[in-house]
């Protein structure tokens, strides 16, 4: 790649658990733009609900909790304006279990 290209792809798909987890770094020389989390859950009798952090896994870098997905439902969480720099992280966490599966699209645009 060269500087000022982009692209657009999936940046992570896969379950998330109950503990904070980073699913997504910037590589070096990128920075990346969120564009649209998909969360799916498979549980068919129990809600879950989601957690979103942003440039680290502290509780400080929580941007939204108890996010309700529906028994048997998905939620797309659309018109994000999450940048992330080179080596920052976007993670999740679920309330139990790891039943909820995420689908993260973006772009990544090489910066040097």
């Amino acid at each position: 790649m060269a500087i000022g290209d982009v692209i657009p792809k999936k940046l992570f798909q896969g379950a998330i658990s109950a503990t904070a987890t980073a699913k997504y770094t910037v590589p070096s020389g990128c920075r990346a733009q969120i564009v649209e989390i998909w969360a799916d859950n498979q549980n068919t009798t129990t809600a879950r609900k989601l957690a979103i952090f942003a440039h680290g896994l502290a509780s400080t870098n929580q941007l939204a909790h108890n996010i309700e997905i529906a028994v048997d439902s998905s939620k797309i969480i659309s018109d994000n304006k999450i940048i992330l720099a080179a080596g920052e992280t976007l993670g999740f966490k679920q309330d139990t279990g790891t039943d909820v599966n995420v689908t993260v699209y973006g772009i990544e645009e090489q910066v040097s």
